[in-house]
């Protein structure tokens, strides 16, 4: 398509055309229908009074997509329409201007060879001319007449009525200007909008014209939804019968009635200017207009998904092929108007996007000016790919030098753009009062945390999580990604401001996390009720002493977390007078290296549902029973001088246990049989722990159990097979000699580890029917178990270290093993015929003379486990380092077959791709 000229284009269309002929009927119905179809067309009566109408029109043309030309019987007597006819042919050729003509009532071989009646209007111009000796007019005139005549256009003689040929003009013009790009500098700001176009447009599927579809775009305020929207319907509107746009429905409606709003947007979707409906039910007349029209509708910035059948906004009101396209910040709102496969989310632009739209506004250019360039790259950090903010930031620090961009950027780590904040807090405004304080203490505490970490948390608070998370997701005010919580920074800080205004007094405030504000109310004894939750990082702030009654007036403190990310010892919270309180109402408690061997006698933890103390020096939690009804989460680990745990049928609830590093911790109290819903325990490097409580195997709902290091203890319980829902089973490096008979019980086991567990013996393993892993490495293994064999489930396999001779043939019949280890098998003499391996290490096997490499040729079975994964394609790897006594026949041998599967396979992906050669042997990688 040829491109416009650089001169701005005011009207859409340029009508030429002979008053006298066709102005009181033809041209008023083309006028008009080009009007309803929203198409900018000019008349030369608009024409101011005054102004000169010969140069007036002669820049119209010019500035003008296309001009229609309509020839009629007396067109050619008016010496002005064949001027205009010159000057529109030197637009055509100059800036490619589109000329489409219409014949009306004349034959278009009349207007090409000026015959007929045609003619004879051409002559009486022609005549008044050569009186005034203007020749040379007359040349143009006809060049003119020839060249536009033979373009393709429309012959009305072809046509049943007029009003055909008009709806037929109309839809070509409506057609062609939908390529025409924009002639102002609007579209060169939309950074990124093609792709994300092409994603709503694939999804709206107008091609499609015997269905009728309601599409949604969802996404955070900011983020481009109108933007997008927009875009779509200016490239889509002209091929529907009717198209209205409705911006900001959230506003519209709270200013007037939806009645009054739905007999705006039918007046325009039937081309109507005073149509009054103004009852709730539309006339049956006027829904059999609407049912027999194609339309396009956007409804922007929806927030009650009910408004839209009050606003004509029911697809089934149209024609098939009609389309309606709603926005809103309310995933929720769109599940109730359209099927979820039909939402769009947008994405936030990338870093490359981003920095060229921040520097459309800041620097008027797509690109960062010199000097500017780091300090950009930090702003579109913090915009983090939300446009509105990129925008705001831009325009705000145009023309500024770089000693203010700097004040700038560090005032922003502060205090927000209020701008920004206003756009994003109407989502947080519309939540329900639980709704925002959950919003606000992932905001202020949680974070990046576990999802059903902060249900957990949240749950004890009474502020029922899992439909807060929902409809907080919904509104795209946070987002769960590999089951962590997330939110865009820029919701957070708007969030920890909301915080901020709540009162100019930081002890009045609801939610502490500043060190410097923590350390104020704790150390002047200036907290109120009002403080909910305290998050506290000591990394790189040395110790902080607080007095034994810091927290006495914090009565409805629920979260509490001290804790050090760098894990140094110098970051500490201190008590030399000891700590006579902490309040009941705490949920979620978490004290990192706690300085004390107890807590408080009188601290009741019957609200508590997560208690962490990592590296603390309790030697036990209390010396008395207390009720622990609510707690669901107890971390004691690396608390080197704990002796032991309380009494575990006061935690009826709790699910994980964990004590990992607890040196001196001596038992576990049968009590924990009493512990039904736990599900973790890790005692992982409890050196002084010597015995499992026979009552563990009581734990029906245990998935993992970890006692790796603990190599006092010598035996798992007899009934361990009790454990019906066993998925993990660790007992690497402990004292453990014999797997008791039972273990075949655990149907569900997935992962068997018994590393360093030196003179192991194995029991018939066949009931471990879904066990996808086993370690048994530096084990001291003679003879490996025949019933090894028949674990058909078995992916990963480690042998390493161990002293039997050789594998028997049966390995083959694992055919879903992928990854062998054998390393440093020091007897192991040959390697026999194995299932379709990924990973071999038989590095340091000294003692090995051969190996078969047939397995390169198989392929896996079908996997028809729901919860594998889809995997990347398989890249073979083979190590044999320090196998010295491997024929060097045998090395040919290896390297011809990986050589032969590379032909096979035509993917290297699947090969070795790297061969290392040394006085040791071989490496393929």
């Amino acid at each position: 398509m040829a491109s416009t000229s650089s001169t701005p284009c005011k009207y859409d269309v340029f009508i030429s055309f002979r008053g006298k002929d066709i102005r009181e009927g033809f041209l008023s119905h083309l006028f008009d229908a080009l009007q309803r179809k929203q198409i900018n067309a000019f008349l030369d009566q608009n024409l101011r009074k005054g102004e000169e109408i010969s140069p007036a029109l002669l820049q119209t043309i010019e500035e003008s997509f296309v001009s229609v030309v309509i020839f009629s019987e007396n067109y050619a007597d008016s010496p002005w329409c064949l001027d205009e006819l010159v000057k529109i042919l030197e637009c055509k050729k100059t800036s490619g201007q589109l000329v489409l003509p219409v014949f009306y009532h004349v034959d278009p071989a009349d207007v090409q060879e000026l015959t007929g009646n045609f003619g004879e209007s051409f002559a009486i111009a022609k005549n008044g001319e050569e009186l005034k000796g203007c020749l040379d007019n007359v040349e143009d005139w006809r060049h003119a007449l020839m060249e536009i005549s033979i373009l393709s256009g429309w012959d009305s003689r072809h046509f049943k009525s007029e009003s055909k040929l008009v709806e037929v003009i109309v839809n070509n013009v409506s057609e062609k200007l939908s390529h025409f790009p924009s002639s102002d500098s609007y579209n060169d700001n939309l950074v990124g909008i093609d792709s994300r176009v092409k994603k709503v447009e694939s999804l709206l599927c107008i091609e499609s014209i015997n269905d009728k579809r309601v599409i949604g775009i969802w996404g955070m305020g900011g983020i481009g939804k109108t933007t997008i929207a927009d875009e779509v319907f200016s490239r889509i509107m002209d091929k529907f019968d009717g198209h209205c746009f409705v911006a900001n429905v959230r506003e519209k409606v709270r200013k007037q009635t939806p009645v009054t709003l739905r007999d705006k947007i039918i007046n325009q979707l039937l081309g109507e200017k005073n149509l009054h409906i103004s009852t709730p039910r539309l006339p049956a007349i006027i829904r059999r207009r609407l049912q027999s029209k194609k339309v396009v509708i956007v409804f922007d910035d929806v927030n009650d998904p009910n408004l839209l059948k009050l606003l004509a906004g029911d697809c089934g009101l149209y024609h098939n092929g009609s389309r309606i396209i709603v926005t809103s910040r309310d995933r929720q709102v769109l599940k109730n108007v359209c099927s979820e496969e039909f939402i769009y989310e947008v994405e936030k632009l990338i870093d490359d996007e981003a920095l060229c739209l921040f520097s459309l506004y800041a620097f008027k250019q797509n690109h960062p000016k010199k000097g500017y360039v780091n300090i950009s790259k930090k702003l579109i950090t913090y915009a983090q790919g939300i446009p509105l903010a990129l925008i705001i930031l831009g325009s705000n620090l145009c023309d500024n030098g770089i000693e203010e961009w700097e004040s700038e950027l560090e005032k922003l780590k502060e205090i927000p753009d209020m701008n920004i904040q206003a756009v994003l807090k109407i989502s947080y405004d519309r939540l329900e009062r639980h709704e925002k304080s959950v919003f606000l203490d992932i905001a202020c505490f949680l974070k990046e945390e576990p999802k059903d970490r902060v249900e957990r948390i949240l749950e004890g608070c009474c502020f029922f999580p899992r439909r807060a998370i929902s409809r907080l997701i919904d509104k795209s005010l946070i987002t769960v990604s590999d089951s962590k919580v997330g939110m865009h920074d820029l919701l957070q800080q708007m969030g920890k401001e909301i915080v901020y205004e709540e009162s100019k007094q930081l002890g009045a405030r609801s939610r502490l996390w500043k060190y410097k504000d923590i350390c104020h109310v704790l150390t002047t004894d200036r907290g109120t009720a009002n403080v909910e939750g305290i998050l506290l990082d000591m990394s790189g702030n040395g110790y902080l002493e607080l007095s034994s009654t810091a927290f006495m007036k914090l009565c409805n403190l629920r979260f509490l977390k001290f804790f050090n990310v760098t894990q140094s010892t110098q970051g500490q919270v201190l008590l030399p007078s000891g700590l006579e309180f902490l309040p009941e109402e705490l949920r979620y408690h978490h004290w990192e290296r706690y300085p004390l061997t107890f807590l408080p006698l009188n601290f009741c933890p019957k609200n508590l549902v997560e208690l962490h103390m990592p590296r603390s020096n309790l030697i036990q939690l209390w010396n008395q029973e207390k009720a622990l009804g609510s707690l669901k989460f107890l971390d004691l680990s690396y608390s080197l001088e704990l002796t032991k745990v309380p009494d575990l049928s006061s935690a009826p609830n709790l699910e994980f246990l964990c004590l990992r590093g607890c040196e001196n911790l001596i038992e576990i109290p049968s009590s924990i049989g009493k512990s039904k819903c736990l599900k973790e325990v890790t005692l992982h490097g409890c050196s002084k722990l010597d015995s499992l409580p026979q009552s563990i195997c009581n734990l029906k709902s245990l998935t993992l159990l970890d006692i790796s290091d603990c190599f006092n203890v010598s035996g798992l319980p007899e009934n361990i097979g009790n454990l019906e829902l066993l998925k993990d089973l660790y007992i690497s490096g402990s004292g453990i000699k014999t797997l008791p008979s039972s273990i075949n019980q655990l149907g569900k086991l997935e992962d068997l580890r018994c590393r360093g567990c030196e003179g192991l013996t194995l029991p018939s393993l066949t009931g471990l029917s879904r066990v996808r892993e086993i370690d048994l490495n530096d084990s001291g293994i003679l003879e490996i178990p025949q019933s090894l064999w028949f674990l058909m489930s078995v992916k990963v396999l480690y042998l390493a270290g161990n002293n039997f001779e050789s594998i028997p043939p049966s390995i083959k019949q694992l055919s879903k093993l992928k990854w062998l280890g054998l390393k440093g098998c020091k007897r192991l003499a040959c390697l026999p015929e194995l299932p379709c391996l990924e990973d071999l290490d038989a590095s340091d096997c000294t003692s090995l003379e051969s190996a078969s490499t047939s397995f390169l040729f198989l392929e896996h079975e079908d996997d028809d486990d729901e919860e594998e994964e889809e995997e990347e394609e398989e890249e073979k790897h083979l190590e044999f380092r320090n196998c010295i006594n491997v024929d060097k026949e045998i090395y040919q041998k290896i390297m011809e077959d990986v050589l032969e599967t590379h032909l096979l396979k035509h993917r290297v992906c699947f090969l070795p791709q790297v061969l290392h050669h040394n006085k040791c042997g071989f490496y393929f990688s």
